[in-house]
């Protein structure tokens, strides 16, 4: 396979003292706690730590932007010291690491990088598929793979019988491509790039020197992997749109009249999907028809999981609101539920691969903290609100 693109030493590109004054205009900062990255010095090496700290005292001239993240940093020598540090994939994703374990730890979030450009606007509903109002019940059964799959013992988790109701909205045809990735990074959202990510990288010649693209051209449209929670909201937000519920992809897959799967109630076979599974990677997100939902959305089950907006929780999904209608829910109020076994984790629905019926099933559950970012594991698709 002949690569096209060559991946830059370091990331420094993602790596900034910008002023904020050169920042587009927002909002003033929210209160409460953010996270602040520290590279201190010791004889092993450089140690970079991370502090929650309050945000209105972080020095907003300080900061290294990295996969979708502003993370401020404690002084100009710390930030020296980042930059000689975080200077290959590896060193960028201990730091991630270190990210994801202090997130679960503390409840604190990182702050997202300002998204840049006006390229997404445009896009407004082409490639999506319009979605009427209404209702659709959640039986009371389905599986939950949270706790890192489905074992051969495990039995579906059973909760109260309700409906759910949502708003018309438009829903991406298709998961969002390598190529419609490229497209974002190179609108002034370099920050929002995988380093480790050997399918995107920068062109070093051609027509596309200096740009992101696909590291191969058979690679464009695949679904973009690699990608954690954040940097799927930055690409919704540039693209004028938003990471879908789990309701709003409930109704989506299964339907009014709950579909087992997105295409019906028979069982998978390799017309609908890569199953049982052929292909050790990703597939053309185009690929599989039959597998589509008779609106016409395609692989909404296989060849990747999806990101959703909500916060992950047991109770609010089990559980049925007093009139026995959720009214467009949105999950958990709020993330770090520290007394549980999951702690701090985000939705995504869907799976990527799996010789097991139950994981393609529409109202099958799973979580990840919001740092994860598998390599043929999660991608994503987005949602527009429509007409009510």
């Amino acid at each position: 396979m002949k690569t096209l693109a060559i991946f830059a030493a370091t990331i420094l590109t993602g790596l900034s003292l910008t002023v904020a004054a050169e920042e587009p205009k927002e909002s003033a900062k929210p209160d409460g706690p953010t996270l602040q990255l520290r590279a201190e010095q010791s004889p092993d090496g450089i140690q970079v730590l991370v502090d929650a700290v309050d945000r209105a005292k972080v020095n907003e001239k300080l900061y290294v932007d990295m996969i979708g993240l502003r993370l401020w940093v404690d002084s100009a020598d710390s930030l020296q010291r980042l930059r000689s540090f975080v200077s290959t994939p590896g060193a960028s994703l201990a730091v991630k690491q270190k990210l994801g374990a202090s997130i679960m730890e503390t409840g604190v979030e990182p702050d997202m990088i300002p998204v840049h450009g006006e390229e997404g606007k445009k896009l407004g509903t082409e490639g999506m598929v319009l979605l009427e109002k209404g209702e659709f019940t959640r039986s009371g059964e389905y599986w939950d793979s949270s706790g890192g799959g489905l074992g051969e013992d495990d039995k579906p988790f059973h909760g109260d019988k309700y409906q759910v109701r949502v708003a018309s909205f438009s829903i991406d045809k298709y998961k969002v491509t390598n190529e419609e990735y490229c497209r974002f990074l190179n609108d002034g959202n370099d920050g929002y790039w995988t380093p480790w990510n050997l399918r995107i990288g920068k062109a070093v010649e051609g027509r596309n020197a200096g740009k992101f693209v696909p590291a191969d051209h058979s690679l464009a449209k695949h679904p973009v992997v690699l990608v954690n929670w954040y940097q799927a909201k930055g690409y919704a937000k540039w693209a004028g749109k938003q990471l879908p519920t789990e309701a709003q992809w409930e109704y989506a897959a299964g339907g009014k009249e709950g579909r087992k799967y997105p295409w019906g109630n028979d069982a998978p076979d390799e017309t609908r999907l890569d199953f049982p599974i052929q292909y050790k990677h990703t597939v053309p997100v185009d690929w599989f028809p039959a597998g589509a939902t008779p609106e016409g959305v395609f692989q909404m089950a296989g060849n990747s999981g999806e990101w959703c907006a909500d916060y992950f929780d047991n109770a609010s999904y089990q559980k049925a609101p007093a009139d026995g209608v959720a009214v467009n829910p949105k999950g958990a109020q709020q993330a770090f539920q520290p007394d549980t076994w999951y702690r701090y984790r985000v939705m995504f629905k869907g799976w990527c691969k799996a010789n097991r019926a139950d994981y393609f099933t529409c109202t099958k559950r799973h979580s990840r903290p919001p740092l994860a970012d598998a390599m043929a594991g999660v991608s994503f698709r987005c949602v527009k609100p429509g007409c009510t």
